[in-house]
């Protein structure tokens, strides 16, 4: 790799520390593309999917008020029915 970036560099008339900013921003500012539309493509896809099952469907109503609450009692009927498992 170095072999061939000190090559490009030598074409280029760069350093290659220069060359390898060049690489990396190019690189992110394609990745940051690439994960803005998979994340909205995901997003979407898990929407819908949820409408088609039904997820949702007798929660409570007040979920995003009180979801530490909710949270807090499932731990807590987890950790009895370890518990209880090995007792």
């Amino acid at each position: 790799m170095y072999a061939a970036l000190s090559l490009q560099a030598k074409v280029d008339r760069v350093r290659i520390t220069d060359l390898l900013r060049t690489y990396t921003d190019r690189g992110l500012r394609q990745d940051r593309k690439q994960k803005g539309k998979n994340a909205a493509t995901g997003l979407l896809a898990l929407a819908k999917l949820a409408e088609r099952e039904g997820w949702g469907k007798g929660a409570p109503k007040d979920l995003a008020e009180n979801h530490t609450k909710y949270a807090a009692e499932a731990a807590e009927a987890d950790l009895q029915r370890i518990y209880d498992q090995y007792r």
